[in-house]
């Protein structure tokens, strides 16, 4: 019964924070840009990230104990699919969001034209990373969604 619980656990986090993925990048995301404004579209996504990222982290962290304590013998692939979920997950929501954040904020208020530039460059560049870690995270918990229901086949 206890080995069913943590199964449940971890199915559960992995296709919780896929969907979240999935529904975010796009439906979510799309729709926002689609309707709204840039300025803001952006503002709403930036009231979302925080959460969005929580929940990753949340559900990152179940996947990494619901897997060292499930009844399932430890895999390699499986063990560094959850690694790289993880390490994605909180590089983008713990080092890149906060950094876009303050890049947003210095655009708004950039002195110079010059500076806004800089600013924007730069914001492109983190946009970019966190397009590339949320499409590693995505793939990595795809992968590792197979494996598990690769496991299961009875």
């Amino acid at each position: 019964m206890a080995s069913q619980i943590i199964n449940f656990i971890h199915l559960l986090s992995l296709v919780c924070w896929l969907g979240a993925i999935i529904f975010f990048s796009f439906f979510t995301a799309p729709a926002v840009f689609k309707t709204l404004d840039r300025p803001t579209a952006g503002e709403l996504v930036g009231v979302i990230f925080p959460r969005y990222y929580f929940l990753g982290y949340i559900c990152s962290a179940l996947l990494l104990i619901t897997y060292l304590l499930g009844a399932q013998a430890v895999s390699a692939w499986k063990m560094g699919l959850i690694l790289v979920i993880i390490s994605g997950t909180f590089t983008a929501g713990m080092v890149v969001q906060p950094k876009a954040r303050n890049l947003k904020l210095k655009i708004k208020s950039a002195d110079s034209e010059a500076d806004r530039k800089t600013c924007e460059t730069r914001f492109r560049r983190l946009h970019s990373l966190s397009v590339q870690l949320n499409s590693t995270v995505l793939l990595a918990g795809l992968a590792l969604l197979w494996l598990t229901a690769e496991s299961l086949i009875l």
